[in-house]
C-alpha cells in the first residue's frame, strides 16, 4: 500500500516540477548562402542551450551551444549542401526541444566564384603542340634527305 501511495504521490508531483523548470521559448532561423543562423529565447533561469541542426532525415550535422543573455540567444551553422535543415534547441542541462524549419538553397551561379586557371593545363597544351610541330619538322627533313641522298 505504501508503494502505491508513493508512486501516487511522484506521479502527481513530477509533472508540476517539469512543467515549472525554465525552458526554451522560441528559435528561429534563416539561411544565406549555406550558413543557416539562428535566434531565439528563453525563459528567465536558463543559462545557456544546446543547438542542433539536423538534415532532411533528421540526422545530426552539426551541434552547438550558446549563451542566454537576457533572455536571447543566437548561434551560427554552417552547412555544405543545399536542402531543408531544422534547428532544434533545448536548455544546455535538457528539456522540451523547440524547432524551426529554414530551406538552404544556394544555386551555384549566385555564389561569387574566383576564377580558375589552371597553369599546368595550359603549359601541357602548349608543349604538346610544340612537340608536334617539332616531331613533324624532324619527319619531313628526314624525308628529303633520304630523298636528297638517292
Amino acid at each position: 500500500m505504501k508503494k502505491y501511495l508513493l508512486s501516487l504521490i511522484v506521479l502527481l508531483i513530477f509533472p508540476v516540477v517539469a512543467f515549472a523548470a525554465p525552458k526554451v521559448l522560441t528559435v528561429d532561423s534563416k539561411a544565406d548562402g549555406y550558413k543557416i543562423s539562428y535566434t531565439g529565447t528563453a525563459e528567465d533561469g536558463v543559462t545557456a542551450v544546446m543547438c542542433k541542426v539536423l538534415d532532411e532525415e533528421d540526422n545530426e550535422v552539426d551541434m552547438l551551444s550558446s549563451a542566454v543573455d537576457k533572455n536571447k540567444f543566437e548561434g551560427e551553422f554552417e552547412v555544405t549542401v543545399s536542402g531543408d535543415y531544422k534547428v532544434a534547441c533545448a536548455k544546455y542541462e535538457g528539456g522540451a526541444i523547440v524547432t524551426s524549419k529554414v530551406t538552404v538553397d544556394v544555386n551555384t551561379d549566385d555564389i561569387d566564384n574566383a576564377k580558375t586557371f589552371d597553369a599546368g593545363i595550359t603549359t601541357s597544351l602548349i608543349l604538346l603542340a610544340v612537340s608536334s610541330i617539332g616531331i613533324a619538322a624532324v619527319l619531313v627533313v628526314k624525308k628529303k634527305s633520304k630523298k636528297a641522298s638517292k
